[in-house]
């Protein structure tokens, strides 16, 4: 029998968990459907899926001040660490690429611009695997070289790009807020980098 239904409340009750409030590095990542979706089991109360994964691995790599990608993820070091072999990965990991750095008075700074492009997979139970891609205007607050990066994204977008045939997307066209604080570490995010690409990779298995 189809397993779909019990599939998507797992992973809205895995996603929807609060960040608490930290000091030092943190993310937060809010993604939301642009229209509202019919309520499940897991999502009556707020009348719509919403996905606000408590973000535990963070980490950041750059080729210059221009070029930075940011990986956060609700899985441990130690999870994401498992090879192959083990058992499929439950959790999603974001990627933030940042192009281009905005510079007042040649760049446009404002929420419409596009400067980064955004990546959000989401590894459910039995191996169903979405990735959703889009776009959005990073303001960034520090240097890449600093050793920490810290910056937002107040509308990005996103929509379903590739999935798994058991994949059931319940979110749609959606929007995408984030804020982060997050250490410069090439070797964690080497690591979800390559988590990532196993992700997309699921989606083209047929």
């Amino acid at each position: 029998m189809p397993r779909r239904p019990a599939t998507l409340i797992v992973v809205l009750l895995l996603a929807l968990t609060i960040l608490p409030q930290a000091c030092g590095h943190h993310a937060r990542v809010t993604v939301t459907p642009t229209s509202p979706t019919t309520p499940t089991a897991s999502t009556a109360n707020s009348g719509q899926a919403k996905l606000a994964p408590r973000l535990i691995t963070k980490a950041y790599t750059y080729q210059d001040e221009n070029t930075v990608n940011i990986y956060l993820s609700n899985l441990t070091p130690a999870e994401l660490a498992r090879t192959p072999n083990d058992e499929p990965l439950v959790g999603q990991i974001v990627h933030i690429h940042m192009f281009i750095r905005p510079d007042p008075g040649r760049t446009p700074i404002e929420p419409d611009a596009l400067n980064t492009s955004i990546r959000h997979a989401i590894l459910a139970p039995d191996g169903a695997t979405g990735i959703y891609a889009g776009g959005g205007f990073l303001l960034p607050k520090s240097k890449a070289r600093s050793g920490s990066f810290e910056g937002t994204i107040s509308r990005g977008t996103l929509t379903l790009q590739a999935a798994t045939p058991n994949f059931n997307d319940a979110l749609g066209p959606a929007s995408l807020r984030a804020t982060f604080d997050v250490p410069n570490d090439t070797e964690l995010a080497n690591l979800m980098a390559t988590r990532f690409a196993d992700a997309v990779k699921q989606t083209a298995r047929r």
